[in-house]
């Protein structure tokens, strides 16, 4: 079946929308640990080779799974939800403990006790009163 020119600019431009359309729709994904609780935190200073700017100890209330610790690089996005649910940069000093947080993961947790996983993006919930 050989095509014309036409043709095939209709079917280039189908293909496009598909893969703009995939991509849209897988953009902003769910959180990988959601709506976790910090019950505690160590910070470091990050040098050349350990870019390391904290890690957050957290419990899972809802599934009571065992604790793990999320760790914050350098490259680690820090949002707060504001009152209108939008969320705001922020820096690590927004994470205090007794906070919730949305938890986006790169990788697989690690096999130590407790498991250790690096996070990409964390969204520091609002209080809700």
């Amino acid at each position: 079946m050989k095509l014309s020119p036409l043709q095939m600019i209709i079917l280039l431009v189908v293909l496009a929308g598909f893969v703009i359309g995939t991509y849209n729709a897988t953009m902003d994904q769910l959180p990988d640990i959601s709506n976790v609780k910090v019950i505690g935190n160590t910070t470091g200073s990050p040098t050349l080779t350990n870019n390391t700017l904290g890690t957050f100890y957290i419990t899972d209330e809802t599934n009571r799974t065992s604790n793990m610790s999320i760790i914050v690089r350098n490259n680690t996005k820090i949002f707060v939800e504001n009152k209108d649910n939008k969320q705001v940069e922020a820096n690590i000093s927004a994470i205090k403990t007794g906070s919730r947080i949305d938890v986006y993961t790169v990788g697989d947790p690690t096999n130590t006790i407790p498991p250790q996983i690096r996070a990409e993006k964390i969204v520091v919930k609002r209080n809700k009163k």
